[in-house]
């Protein structure tokens, strides 16, 4: 029996950004962007997270991995309706994880907030760099193109 589907299609956008705070809304901005011309509903919760998953990756690798004059690269895939965010910088050690934040931290929640809105996440580590990926699926079916 041979089954028949159709084909999966895929998306991406890749950026890359100065390690500096200044450049994560300018990322999301353009993300944000992005998916709207792939016909997303940009102001649809689950987009939104995929939209903050990408802040807080990105966040966390300017913060805690990178120095003066490092470029952090950031990616978003999609095909019917999964997202993968991607998050590269040039720190080859896993990333801190807090079990809890205190209730007065302003930092250390981030991960912990992408693991809680991802489907996954993880990371891949190679010799000079750290990838930091979070899954979310969106909607069950393909983005449809709104109506003007």
């Amino acid at each position: 029996m041979v089954a028949i589907g159709r084909e999966r299609s895929l998306r991406r956008w890749e950026g890359s950004f100065p390690a500096e705070v200044t450049a994560v809304p300018t990322a999301r901005r353009i993300a944000r962007s992005k998916l709207g011309e792939w016909g997303w509903d940009v102001d649809n919760e689950r987009v939104r997270d995929v939209l903050l998953i990408l802040a807080e990756l990105t966040t966390n690798a300017i913060r805690h991995a990178s120095e003066s004059g490092d470029v952090v690269r950031v990616q978003i895939d999609e095909a019917d309706g999964y997202f993968r965010i991607e998050v590269l910088d040039s720190r080859p050690d896993l990333p801190l994880k807090k079990v809890q934040a205190a209730r007065n931290d302003e930092h250390g929640r981030g991960l912990l907030l992408v693991q809680g809105l991802a489907h996954a996440m993880g990371e891949e580590l190679a010799a000079t760099t750290k990838k930091v990926w979070a899954s979310v699926r969106v909607a069950d079916a393909l983005a449809r193109p709104r109506c003007l």
